[in-house]
């Protein structure tokens, strides 16, 4: 009775690890851009002229040209260490060669807009061929103290200033504990609100 108890235990923890979650994003606000930039990003807007699906994409432009810009479109709180993140978004791309599109991540703190180093993504660039999905999936390293978040990376490569770029359809999967944020939302006033909390419980 006892070893069966153990491996009921050991089964309910190992299906309880597995507990995932998938959420999807596509700027049908008509509003949301993106929660932050890195780079010679020259601008961002919510667009209807080239969407993959709905009526509404993202859109964004490299100016002046290096740097590799990059425009910040999901991000993932609540992470522990070895957790998986799967992430991909559409962009629509048609030219073979530059310019072109990656899918990238870097930690952060639990402040969605400090950055606390490259947590890597796909070396795959989109080909050239309309629109084409990018993916990845990436291990939480939650060693360091400093990575408490992922911040998942739209990445530009431009030929030469003035390079547009669409993204459309984001889609995230994370662990239950988690919590997958995107730009028509405010992580500042639920991080403000969680703190308040913690704040009332020593008045």
């Amino acid at each position: 009775m006892r070893l069966l108890t153990i491996v009921v235990l050991v089964a309910a923890t190992a299906s309880g690890a597995l507990a995932q979650q998938t959420l999807s994003f596509g700027w049908e606000d008509g509003i949301s851009t993106v929660f932050g930039t890195d780079g010679n990003v020259g601008g961002t807007a919510n667009v209807t002229d080239v969407v993959h699906t709905g009526g509404n994409a993202l859109y964004g432009y490299e100016d002046p040209e290096g740097s590799t810009p990059q425009m910040w479109i999901a991000w993932i709180s609540g992470l522990l260490d070895g957790d998986e993140v799967t992430a991909s978004f559409w962009t629509y791309d048609t030219v073979a060669g530059y310019p072109s599109a990656r899918i990238w991540a870097h930690y952060t703190d639990n402040g969605h807009l400090n950055h606390t180093g490259s947590a890597g993504g796909n070396g795959t660039y989109s080909a050239g061929t309309g629109w084409e999905q990018l993916s990845w999936t990436w291990t939480f390293d939650g060693t360091d103290p400093d990575h408490l978040g992922l911040m998942i990376e739209f990445r530009m490569y431009s030929a030469a200033a003035g390079d547009g770029y669409w993204c459309d359809d984001v889609s995230v999967t994370a662990p239950d504990h988690a919590t997958i944020w995107f730009p028509n939302q405010n992580p500042v006033a639920q991080e403000t609100a969680t703190w308040g909390g913690v704040k009332s419980l020593f008045e």
